[in-house]
């Protein structure tokens, strides 16, 4: 066999072996979903942003920029 035969070979060899074993590790970790501490953590997120909209005029803002192009589009 020639050095470029050999050489394809092996590789060939080394990623079928890195591609199994990381299959074999992805099967392992058994991550199937969201545990309920990062759903405890999105939604006190998502309760802050609300509690800073509604103490501040930036709520207003925003509710009266989305008024001006719904009107905006609706009177086309």
């Amino acid at each position: 066999m020639s050095n470029i035969t050999t050489k394809a070979a092996a590789t060939k060899t080394y990623v079928g072996r890195w591609a199994n074993a990381t299959v074999a590790h992805m099967k392992r970790r058994r991550d199937v979903g969201q545990g309920a501490i990062e759903y405890v953590g999105i939604t006190i997120l998502v309760v802050a942003i609300v509690v800073a909209l509604l103490n501040t005029n930036i709520g207003t803002d925003i509710a009266n920029a989305f008024k001006t192009k719904i009107t905006s589009i609706l009177s086309k």
